[in-house]
């Protein structure tokens, strides 16, 4: 899956370059919104693969040295490494090995990182527009209609919620993501508070799309530890929700959605933690409450 970044560099040095770029969530937005004008325009004009390859090229080129950093890495680091710029992380690793390295080595290393860093704020950039432009089409349509299971193996189907509920909303996460993991008991407190007004959150994981029994032990443990109730849901990657969310680039992303089953507003990319995307939740959820 195409946010298993971490787990790639524990394994090898090879998959951590095809793997390089994972979903940057809230943090990565923060980073963007700091970059330049400069990596702007250049993120107007590459794709993402193409800034991906240039990821690649810039670690393969010095790829003995990398190697030394990659083994050297603390096992644990999991969440740091997703709530981070990727460059930073880099930079931060070769610092904790840099008495391995000669004064050249060590430039080299720390030199790559930061172009990687680079390239970071720009694909973040990208995943912001097209975050906004996802965010702009989907206004007003319908949520794509689903049939599935919950994580105990229950079959479900859309209309069990958006025709049984006032409001519902839905959150995607994954299990490595650490603003994911993070807002989970701020959506469990919203579930309850739902309640009372005919509404709940639903949460799909997307390392369990498809029905992956690990993804899904996974995603049950950390839900378990951090006291989540509220539903969580899988369907297949081939139907209309599958490719819906295929197209998400940052995480958590949240929707909101009406008794009609039409999306209101637009997503909230980042975790509700934080003030300003509470607030624009709330006014989601009121503003979904009203339609009749």
């Amino acid at each position: 899956m195409k946010f298993n970044r971490v787990t790639a560099l524990l394994l090898s040095l090879t998959l951590a370059f095809s793997l390089a770029a994972c979903g940057q969530g809230a943090s990565s937005a923060s980073s963007a919104s700091s970059s330049s004008a400069a990596s702007s325009a250049a993120a107007e004009t590459k794709t993402e693969e193409q800034l991906l390859a240039e990821e690649n090229e810039i670690l393969s080129a010095n790829d003995a040295l990398w190697e030394k950093v990659f083994a050297s890495m603390d096992k644990n680091m999991t969440e740091t490494t997703l709530s981070t710029n990727y460059g930073d992380f880099l930079r931060s690793s070769v610092e904790k090995a840099k008495d391995q390295f000669s004064d050249e080595e060590y430039k080299t290393l720390t030199a790559d990182a930061e172009k990687i860093r680079a390239i970071e704020e720009q694909i973040a950039t990208l995943a912001l527009a097209d975050a906004a432009a996802s965010g702009a089409a989907a206004q007003g349509t319908a949520f794509p209609q689903f049939e599935g299971k919950d994580l105990d193996g229950n079959d479900i189907k859309s209309s069990d919620f958006f025709k049984s509920n006032n409001v519902t909303v839905v959150n995607y996460w994954f299990s490595t993501c650490k603003p994911c993991v993070g807002e989970l008991p701020e959506l469990e407190a919203l579930n309850k508070k739902l309640a009372e007004k005919g509404g709940q959150v639903v949460g799909i994981n997307t390392f369990t799309i498809d029905g992956d029994r690990t993804a899904i032990s996974e995603a049950k443990d950390i839900l378990s530890k951090k006291g989540v109730t509220y539903k969580n849901i899988w369907f297949d990657s081939n139907s209309d929700a599958g490719k819906f969310t295929s197209g998400l680039f940052s995480y958590p992303t949240t929707y909101v959605v009406d008794k009609n089953g039409n999306i209101v507003g637009e997503p909230i990319v980042g975790a509700i933690t934080e003030k300003n995307q509470a607030k624009t939740l709330e006014k989601l959820i009121d503003q979904a409450l009203q339609v009749k």
